[in-house]
């Protein structure tokens, strides 16, 4: 069993992807999505606007593709764009949107964005240049399009019976002939689709967006089952997924996103509780943290900051669970209705 500290210690020197048997070409001429990306200033407002529109974007694609009406690219391309950049520029915001996105029973569209958005940080994190980010970003999108037709079966409140596992287990397949009808995704974004739910050797395409679709699962609800914390989903790909990745790909991953990624809530050595905000690359315990509650559990007038890099005297003693985060809001939204009760 592979641990997360063996992770850590893993050098790059680890088993690379399989040979492709391709000539080398100039980044120029491997643009299979046109416009190379620039990077631009994006405020935080733009950030959080943007994820709502590619909420939108992939329900009424879905919406399209369940009705069998005609699906065109541009919009499709152009939110890529987008997104690449912003991932370019800064992914701090959108990753706190990443896990604070709440969930329905309709997922599907927040899935696919999650997996989008992700799937271009794990290839900027594995050195892929900016065409196959916006690759990526496209294959994200529309990894999951095959369950457009299956949505009766997919949003089930219980767990799917063999015959029903069957019919969504051709969804992969489906995906990809939908995406190829698109005409905007190279044979590398379209075998991504195809294989991104295979555990045996693969390309680099489809292994990176296989990570960003499993990590996300973890992280979010399902009908069936709870979310869990961005540690655990961690601790769980190492546990059970770490011989179906490039260790040189668990190691980008681990590095960047952090044990305790953004969005975690975490306990200090000082009792107090703190929000994740940043991380220190390449430091995967030691990230940025605004600390919210104080020793006593309740909620600080003023957040706190602390990098972990420079206070090197604090620690985290681990993740907080949804269950304890919710008992001291509960704890704390009692307190204030007590002292309105008492003005």
């Amino acid at each position: 069993m592979m641990r997360i500290s063996d992770i850590i210690k893993m050098s790059n020197s680890g088993r690379q992807f399989k040979s492709e048997n391709k000539p080398a070409i100039k980044e120029t001429q491997k643009e299979a999505i046109p416009d190379i990306i620039k990077a631009s200033e994006i405020s935080k407002a733009e950030s959080l606007s943007l994820y709502g529109k590619g909420i939108s974007l992939v329900a009424q694609t879905f919406d399209k593709a369940k009705n069998d009406e005609n699906i065109t690219a541009t919009p499709i391309l152009d939110f890529s764009k987008n997104l690449v950049e912003q991932a370019l520029v800064d992914e701090s915001e959108y990753f706190l949107k990443f896990y604070e996105s709440p969930y329905g029973k309709e997922y599907l569209p927040h899935h696919s964005v999650n997996v989008s958005f992700l799937a271009v940080e794990i290839g900027l994190w594995t050195g892929f240049n900016k065409s196959e980010l916006m690759e990526l970003a496209v294959s994200g999108l529309l990894h999951d399009i095959g369950m457009a037709k299956m949505q009766n079966i997919v949003y089930k409140d219980a767990k799917l019976k063999n015959n029903e596992r069957n019919i969504v287990g051709q969804h992969s397949e489906s995906s990809a002939q939908i995406s190829k009808k698109l005409g905007c995704l190279s044979e590398d974004g379209l075998t991504a689709i195809k294989n991104h739910h295979l555990r045996s050797p693969r390309d680099k395409f489809s292994e990176v967006l296989s990570l960003a679709d499993v990590y996300e699962a973890i992280t979010h609800a399902r009908p069936y089952k709870a979310a869990k914390t961005a540690h655990q989903a961690i601790a769980e790909i190492i546990d059970r997924e770490a011989l179906n990745f490039q260790p040189s790909v668990l190691k980008a991953f681990v590095n960047n996103i952090g044990i305790y990624p953004i969005g975690s809530w975490v306990k200090l050595s000082t009792a107090e509780i703190g929000l994740v905000t940043g991380i220190n690359k390449g430091y995967p315990l030691r990230p940025k943290v605004n600390i919210i509650f104080n020793h006593a559990g309740e909620r600080n007038k003023s957040i706190k900051f602390l990098d972990f890099m420079s206070e090197t005297y604090f620690y985290i003693e681990g993740p907080l669970g949804a269950d304890e985060l919710n008992e001291l809001n509960l704890k704390w939204q009692e307190k204030n209705k007590k002292a309105d009760a008492l003005n």
